[in-house]
């Protein structure tokens, strides 16, 4: 009988450490099948961003549509927003000046974001210090879709870096036109520093080098016969 109650002892802790283990591992397949449908979702979208049409495009990456439209403000003249191709690397809640939700890009050159407003007028002009402002319902609806690693494409013309064309950059500027022309110089040998997108006080040097050995007026500004003698050309 002792016998018989151990064997039926053993059958009910074996039965119960069954189910336990198969309840744990049920749950854990529901989790990570959640997560992984959650990150499916959030990366199968990108945005693009057209600063001339003051609009952010949410774009399904499977058909390459359009599925929503937001209208934008952009960076002025003085500070543009970050012309290129970058990745969402933060997302959080900024406070009321940013309007709560923050999506975080990786421009080398500053810190530089989607977010939302307390100008709700300035939507629709280039008036910002470089990131892109939202409303902020628009804003916290749009975070919903993208998650880290989110493709961000911001245009600003035809001439990639350069959007509608070159501006005279002076030292302190910064944006994709001077990492553009950094790179090249770079390529030439006139810039030993890594390419940040920012006109510091190592690339004026840098800058009177190659105009003295093109044999161009002595100034420290990147003007129209700097992008000449460095091959650099608005092509349509």
């Amino acid at each position: 009988m002792y016998q018989l109650k151990k064997i039926i002892f053993i059958l009910i802790v074996a039965i119960l450490t069954f189910i336990l283990v198969y309840l744990c591992y049920t749950a854990f397949e529901g989790y990570s099948t959640s997560s992984r449908i959650s990150m499916i979702n959030k990366n199968r979208y990108s945005i693009f961003i057209d600063i001339t049409e003051s609009k952010l495009y949410l774009i399904d990456i499977s058909t390459g549509k359009s599925v929503k439209s937001y209208p934008i403000a952009s960076g002025k003249s003085s500070t543009p927003s970050p012309l290129g191709t970058w990745k969402i690397i933060s997302k959080g809640d900024w406070g009321k000046g940013f309007g709560g939700e923050w999506l975080g890009l990786n421009v080398p050159w500053g810190t530089y974001g989607i977010h939302g407003t307390n100008r709700p007028g300035s939507i629709g002009y280039a008036v910002s210090h470089g990131c892109i402002r939202m409303f902020n319902k628009d804003v916290e609806e749009l975070s919903k879709f993208v998650g880290y690693g989110t493709t961000v494409v911001i245009y600003g013309g035809p001439y990639g870096p350069f959007g509608n064309g070159f501006r005279v950059i002076k030292p302190g500027c910064s944006g994709a036109d001077v990492y553009e022309v950094q790179k090249i110089m770079k390529n030439r040998g006139y810039y030993p520093y890594a390419v940040d997108g920012i006109y510091g006080e190592g690339m004026k040097r840098y800058v009177i080098k190659f105009r003295v050995d093109n044999h161009l007026s002595l100034t420290h500004d990147i003007n129209g016969e700097f992008y000449k003698a460095l091959g650099i050309r608005l092509m349509d």
